[in-house]
């Protein structure tokens, strides 16, 4: 890493300066999902069912909706803090990744993902949090990988590709999540409303540690 936590944060900050409301509306529909499909869940009853093969399903398919429309929010901040111009079209951009040549692969991935790590955890709970951590850039990789129009590789090729950003790396991002232990904790006491700018906040700090690994990484690349 060349840029320390506060040099991440500060670039985070710049990005929303005079933005707050795109970046808010970017992580409002997440959020906006989520009450909604948990509200269905609730009213149904669906949440006292769990033999129901329906009811289980429904709420196995809700979880991939909020995931991948999370992971649409943190691709996007990718590419917006790169080129912090661009308009951004909140609705648009949050659920890209359910465009037809998008979503098949990132589903894949999503599920590929969970699977190796609920795996190492089942062997034991640090080396499945480690991974989750080792695995954790591998949709960013894939965005890069498409947006570059370089040639296809495999999607386990991507995941490898994270696991070899994160090398040395791990530590770095967990401190990262926990210096925002605060703010998580002021969001719970606004009762989630504080989450409205703390999101943001901590998605574009997380792309900003992203895009600084790439940049590492390049620069310590051996010249042919």
């Amino acid at each position: 890493m060349s840029k320390t936590r506060a040099e991440l944060k500060a670039e985070a900050k710049a990005l929303l300066h005079g933005r707050w409301r795109t970046g808010i509306l970017l992580n409002l529909i997440p959020l906006l999902l989520s009450l909604v499909l948990v509200g269905i869940i609730f009213s149904s009853g669906m949440v006292y069912d769990d033999k129901s093969f329906l009811s289980r399903l429904f709420k196995i398919v809700s979880q991939l909706v909020i995931t991948l429309a999370s992971i649409g929010v943190t691709l996007t901040f990718v590419r917006w803090l790169r080129n912090p111009q661009q308009k951004i079209k909140p609705l648009q951009d949050s659920l890209f990744v359910f465009n037809s040549d998008w979503f098949l692969p990132v589903l894949t991935l999503v599920i590929i993902i969970n699977l190796f790590v609920s795996l190492w955890t089942m062997l034991f709970i640090i080396p499945g949090i480690i991974k989750a951590f080792a695995y954790r850039q591998t949709y960013m990789v894939y965005q890069d990988v498409r947006l570059a129009g370089k040639q296809p590789i495999s999607l386990l090729a991507m995941i490898t590709r994270s696991r070899q950003l994160m090398y040395g790396h791990k530590m770095d991002y967990f401190l990262l999540v926990l210096s925002f232990l605060g703010w998580d904790l002021l969001g719970v006491l606004t009762l989630g409303i504080g989450f409205l700018w703390i999101a943001p906040y901590q998605n574009a700090t997380y792309a900003a540690f992203y895009n600084d690994l790439v940049k590492t990484q390049v620069k310590q690349q051996p010249m042919m």
